[in-house]
């Protein structure tokens, strides 16, 4: 899941979990006592994304090693040698003078930044066990994201069994709302109580993911290497190379209309999946045949046939690997991302070297390498490359320039950030994301400004209320 999904979940969940189900709020204070958001909860729930029992508890010992001066000073009623026990099993009940002091401590500075930090960790969590129960797409992500959050991993995994395939919002929904039919308990996770809850991702997540989408001109080659990483090892024993071809399979149309299927060679398809899961299948293309690959780079004007250039990190490599027993026959049979180069050696991460995603040293100019695909991937140190030309504006990370009079999703991400970091409209008020960039906005981007220039002379280009390059790259850096 891309960064510019990833806010769009944390603000979806922080809707529904402490913010009023208005998107994009989020109640960094917010405490609830025991039993008071379930009959199942016997001590309290901490923070925007209510962090309940000892998520809460390591919530505070974040928070502690983090800032102990803050901790500390906030820590008016002993919180800390609370640390030490079990919240659920002791089923504590914090006093009033706890409660006040856990309140203090989670919206310190650091406590913000927990809470935040905290969420991210358990998104990163949840994603995982997603997608090793087969959910690609990234609505249906998102939507497992939400029920796990809400009710733990095996209700999840119950409702996306019954749920029909391929997972949707909408399919996804229909399940959840199946256990309104079990009268035996009101605690499961699509009972009614719930569903005003669930009605809101699911309104949300098309409204605002399918949108901003796979957006290919804010994808990196670090970030299509960090997949290719994430995947080393998988192979056909211990069943996760599984994955990639079901991630490969799940985009429409397929490649020449073929499903790939399990006893498949899957070094092609591993390429596609990568840039699939990474956001930049627009770039790169899907297929999963060597030589079909060729012809959508050159369709692209990306492909390179030489094998005697310098690649940079995130360039796709294909070719020959001859022999004894394999000779070269001119037909390229490898295809890998490249790494990183030195000495000559050129290291890619290749599916199926040995039936494994796996890393290959491959000597430049030994005559096996047949050329390169070279995307235009968006600013990166790791590629070295620039924005593709023609991109209808000045883009960082998918968003155009912000200025008086513009709407749309980027003029959101910038509103999300500002509002984010704490700054507000020209009325005193929190900004509304609301996608147009009139006065309040502008007067948010000027402050802003204000701020960075300060410590920064330069960094955003001035302060004219104008979201440009240079302000755009530190918003999404800093």
């Amino acid at each position: 899941m891309n960064n510019q999904n990833m806010a769009v979940l944390t603000n979806i969940i922080g809707a529904v979990e402490s913010g009023g189900q208005i998107y994009g709020n989020r109640r960094y204070e917010a405490y609830a006592g025991p039993y008071t958001n379930s009959s199942k909860e016997v001590t309290c729930t901490l923070g925007w994304a209510q962090n309940y029992g000892n998520e809460g508890r390591k919530l505070c010992r974040m928070i502690l090693d983090k800032d102990p001066a803050a901790f500390r000073k906030a820590d008016t009623a002993g919180i800390e040698s609370k640390l030490s026990v079990d919240w659920v099993a002791a089923k504590w009940a914090p006093t009033t003078a706890q409660k006040n002091a856990l309140i203090a401590i989670i919206t310190t500075d650091a406590g913000k930044e927990c809470q935040d930090a905290l969420f991210a960790e358990l998104m990163e969590k949840y994603i995982k066990s997603a997608e090793e129960y087969g959910v690609t797409s990234v609505p249906a992500q998102m939507m497992w994201c939400e029920i796990e959050h809400l009710g733990g991993l095996s209700p999840t995994k119950r409702i996306f069994n019954r749920a029909s395939k391929p997972y949707t919002p909408d399919s996804i929904y229909q399940s959840l709302i199946q256990d309104q039919n079990d009268t035996s308990n009101n605690n499961q996770v699509g009972d009614k109580k719930f569903q005003s809850r669930h009605q809101c991702c699911v309104k949300w997540i098309k409204q605002y993911a399918a949108e901003e989408g796979v957006v290919s001109v804010g994808v990196t080659a670090e970030d299509v290497l960090n997949v290719m990483r994430s995947w080393l090892g998988y192979n056909e024993f211990n069943g996760k190379y599984k994955q990639i071809i079901d991630l490969y399979n799940s985009h429409k149309p397929l490649a020449r209309g073929y499903k790939v299927q399990y006893d498949d060679e899957w070094c092609d398809t591993c390429v596609s999946a990568a840039a699939i899961k990474a956001g930049a299948v627009d770039l790169i293309g899907t297929e999963c045949g060597c030589e079909e690959h060729i012809k959508i780079f050159q369709s692209k004007g990306i492909w390179i046939e030489d094998g005697t250039i310098t690649p940079k990190p995130g360039y796709i490599i294909l070719y020959n690997w001859g022999d004894s027993t394999q000779p070269n026959d001119g037909y390229s049979d490898h295809i890998g991302y490249v790494e990183s180069v030195s000495g000559g050696k050129i290291t890619a991460i290749e599916g199926n070297k040995g039936g494994a995603v796996a890393r290959r040293v491959i000597t430049v100019g030994n005559g096996n390498i047949r050329g390169y695909a070279a995307p235009k991937y968006a600013e990166s140190s790791a590629a070295g490359s620039t924005t593709p030309e023609n991109s209808g504006g000045i883009y960082m990370f998918g968003c155009k320039t912000v200025q008086n009079g513009e709407n749309g999703t980027h003029v959101l991400l910038v509103q999300e950030i500002l509002k984010a970091r704490g700054y507000k409209g020209k009325d005193g008020k929190e900004l509304t994301l609301d996608r147009e960039c009139g006065t309040n906005t502008i007067y948010a981007i000027k402050n802003y400004q204000r701020d960075r220039e300060k410590v920064d002379p330069g960094i955003c280009g001035g302060v004219d209320g104008i979201a440009g390059e240079k302000t755009l790259k530190d918003m999404i850096a800093l």
